[in-house]
């Protein structure tokens, strides 16, 4: 079965929440930062609401919360990635979670759909199965058409009307990632597909900025980009896409998921960051890597 994912009676406004800013090349979207849970989401589910929770990109949102104020557009996720995770392709679905099964020919049996991390997830983490039963085909269709369609309807828009006034558009997806642990404390992940959604210039620039704050920063390991940076990135027609991951560590307390009083750095440093970027491009000298 293939999914229609394109009716317009299905854009809805409240999946998720928009700002606009058209005097900035430079384009923020937060896809898993959502804390709305549908009630029917939650009955479906077998699993404390704290283990859904913590598969959020948690308050990432609130980090980013002051970039608009500064004339550079964000788009956000409001619904929660357990119940739709749009840095999926939409075909990326686990034909085994429903009930008919799915045709897999018609998928994408990804390692991440494998694992259970699909556009609809069947996990949340190593043995952390969200259902106990499997879903109707209606369910897939319905969070399809109702929360991945949208988001990704406007977010192609927000970055073609930044195209046509600039010539060219820059996406920064970004995200938060528990700690690594290997030798080296990991506070920023950069990826850029291993050089295929961004300028080099561009990735430079981000990672010195970072750098200059005394943040440790590691390029495409162990994150390059999920779908939203492969999906937008592409240098050859003058759209560039940078995933940005932030160590969780720097500003939530895992166990409670509460915010520490590191928070407000963290919150000013990428504010900061952002903004420099934004004015970076805006340089006459620096555009022309863009075009």
């Amino acid at each position: 079965m293939i999914f229609s994912i394109e009716k317009e009676s299905y854009i809805s406004h409240d999946s998720f929440s928009f700002i606009e800013a058209t005097e900035s090349p430079l384009f923020i979207s937060s896809p898993h930062s959502g804390r709305v849970y549908p009630s029917q989401f939650i009955n479906q589910t077998k699993l404390p609401f704290l283990d859904l929770q913590k598969m959020e990109d948690r308050f990432v949102d609130q980090i980013l919360e002051d970039v608009p104020h500064n004339d550079i557009g964000l788009i956000k996720a409001l619904f929660a990635r357990s119940y739709c995770d749009v840095n999926r392709n939409w075909r990326e679905l686990d034909p085994i979670l429903f009930t008919p099964p799915l045709d897999a020919k018609n998928l994408l049996i990804t390692q991440r759909v494998q694992a259970g991390y699909g556009v609809i997830p069947r996990c949340v983490g190593p043995g952390k199965v969200i259902y106990s039963h499997t879903l109707p085909v209606e369910d897939a269709e319905k969070r399809l058409g109702l929360y991945w369609s949208p988001f990704h309807t406007k977010l192609y828009e927000a970055l073609s009307v930044i195209y046509q006034k600039f010539g060219f558009a820059v996406l920064f997806d970004i995200h938060s990632m528990p700690p690594l642990f290997q030798t080296r404390k990991c506070d920023i992940v950069l990826g850029n597909r291993h050089g295929r959604s961004c300028s080099p210039a561009l990735l430079r620039f981000v990672q010195l900025a970072f750098e200059e704050r005394g943040y440790n920063v590691q390029i495409n390991s162990p994150y390059a980009g999920g779908f939203i940076t492969h999906y937008y990135g592409m240098p050859h027609k003058h759209f560039h896409s940078l995933q940005i991951e932030i160590c969780r560590s720097l500003y939530l307390n895992h166990a409670t998921l509460a915010l520490t009083r590191h928070f407000q750095t963290i919150k000013d440093d990428m504010t900061s960051i952002l903004c420099n970027v934004s004015r970076w491009l805006l340089n006459e000298e620096n555009r022309k890597l863009f075009l």
